[in-house]
C-alpha cells in the first residue's frame, strides 16, 4: 500500500520565487537521498499560487525508514533553519495519505 505525504505552502508577498525553488530543490535532494519520490506541484485551481511537495513512499515501512534517516541527517537539520532564516513561504497544511486499494 503506497504512502504519500504532501506539504503546502504560501509564498509569502514580496518573497523570491527563485528562492522557494532553490530551497525546494534542496530539500528534494535530501528526500531522494533516503528513499523519497519526491515532485512539485503548482496549484492552478482553488488556492492559486501555492505550491505542494510530494513524496510518495512504496509503503509505511518506507516511509518510517526514510523519516527516520531524514531527521538523523545533519544537513536536513541545517536546511531547516536555512528554510526559516529565509522567511519565503508561510505553511498552508500537510497531509499524509495512504493508498486505498480497489477491485477493478
Amino acid at each position: 500500500m503506497s504512502v504519500v505525504i504532501e506539504y503546502t505552502v504560501k509564498p509569502n508577498p514580496g518573497s523570491d520565487l527563485k528562492t522557494i525553488l532553490e530551497m525546494t530543490h534542496e530539500s528534494a535532494a535530501l528526500w531522494r537521498r533516503h528513499g523519497g519520490k519526491v515532485r512539485l506541484w503548482a496549484v492552478t485551481a482553488g488556492e492559486v499560487g501555492d505550491l505542494v511537495v510530494s513524496i510518495s513512499f512504496e509503503n509505511f515501512a518506507a516511509y518510517g525508514a526514510t523519516f527516520d534517516k531524514l531527521n538523523a541527517d545533519i544537513e536536513y537539520q541545517a536546511w531547516h533553519a536555512k528554510r526559516l532564516k529565509a522567511g519565503a513561504a508561510t505553511w498552508v497544511r500537510g497531509n499524509m495519505l495512504s493508498e486505498v486499494l480497489i477491485g477493478k
